[in-house]
């Protein structure tokens, strides 16, 4: 009985210490501060990358023409999801008629083997007096450097301009000339935070020097004088 008796109280106690615990955790569950809930999420690091090049470029409709101009990227690296965004400026000439058309827009892409989807704003011109101008929607796929973009021209202006392509496709490929990468906002707080407080280590471990060499001179002046 006495065995019982002790196993029993043994329990009671277990029991008892747990449910203080338990009380005592939620009791102090708003005093603990957001600092110390963030310590323990670990912070996610952001690399973005800018580029800029140029892009050469052939494209098919009514007529053929080639295209010349420049883009600009700006990239969030991830594994699992990236994105990115693209902005082009460019010309496009068709030799067998004669038109020039100007072209500004951009364009967008998430994940790895998405679709790009984007927009332009165009303009075109025979030199003879007509020109032509509207918006063009755009879908297409990119792939290492590679960009096929097939898009529509709503036009307005001289109907008898003929040679400027509504539906239409073109196969672009973009050279990089300038790449740069960044940190996200937080990521750069912290560097530049730990850049400061190196800079602030050095300049005291400069000064504690300055001021060792200031005290050897003063003792070998009072030794010598």
């Amino acid at each position: 009985m006495k065995t019982v008796y002790y196993f029993l109280v043994l329990c009671f106690s277990v029991k008892a210490a747990a449910q203080s615990n338990s009380i005592t955790a939620t009791l102090l569950s708003p005093f603990r501060s957001d600092a110390d809930e963030s310590k323990k999420r670990p912070l996610k690091k952001k690399l973005f990358q800018r580029n800029q090049g140029a892009i050469v470029g052939l494209q098919r409709g009514t007529a053929t023409a080639i295209e010349l101009g420049g883009e600009a990227h700006w990239r969030k690296l991830s594994l699992f999801n990236p994105n990115i965004i693209g902005a082009s400026t460019n010309l496009e000439y068709n030799f067998g008629g004669h038109v020039l058309g100007y072209k500004a827009g951009m364009w967008m892409k998430r994940g790895r083997v998405n679709l790009t989807y984007g927009g332009n704003v165009v303009y075109f011109t025979d030199f003879n007096g007509l020109q032509r101008y509207g918006l063009g929607p755009s879908v297409g796929f990119r792939f290492l450097g590679f960009h096929l973009i097939n898009g529509y021209n709503f036009l307005a202006g001289d109907k008898e301009l003929q040679q400027a392509n509504t539906l239409h496709m073109t196969l672009r490929y973009y050279f990089p000339v300038q790449n740069k990468f960044t940190w996200d906002r937080e990521t750069r707080k912290r560097k530049e935070k730990r850049r400061e407080e190196r800079a602030e280590r050095k300049e005291q471990r400069n000064n504690e020097e300055e001021q060792e060499e200031k005290k050897g001179v003063r003792k070998f002046l009072d030794r010598v004088f």
